[in-house]
């Protein structure tokens, strides 16, 4: 599932889809984070980071603050992401695939 944002259109993504065989869903909205659920999951991950203090100052610490949020976050979270994407989809839908905020 790609956006079609220009770094998923890359000639070197292109490139590394067609050479490793993988099918990629054509038409897709631009810039459709509303269907695409990991995109709402690294937004939590990058929220949980940022309240942290002190900040990550360093690579490792960012990393292990990445870790740490990630295995935070409720399986309930995520469950309620899934539930909505009926509602998401509907809404793209009835947009016309036209993205809403």
């Amino acid at each position: 599932m790609q956006d079609n944002a220009p770094a998923h259109r890359a000639r070197i993504t292109n490139q590394f889809l067609y050479e490793n065989n993988i099918p990629v869903l054509h038409p897709w909205p631009p810039y459709s984070p509303d269907l695409n659920p990991i995109e709402h999951l690294w937004d939590l991950l990058d929220r949980r980071v940022r309240m942290r203090q002190p900040q990550p100052q360093t690579l490792l610490q960012l990393e292990r603050a990445l870790h740490e949020e990630w295995n935070n976050i409720l399986q309930q979270a995520v469950q309620r992401l899934i539930g909505s994407m009926r509602r998401r989809c509907q809404a793209v839908i009835l947009s016309r695939g036209h993205h809403t905020r």
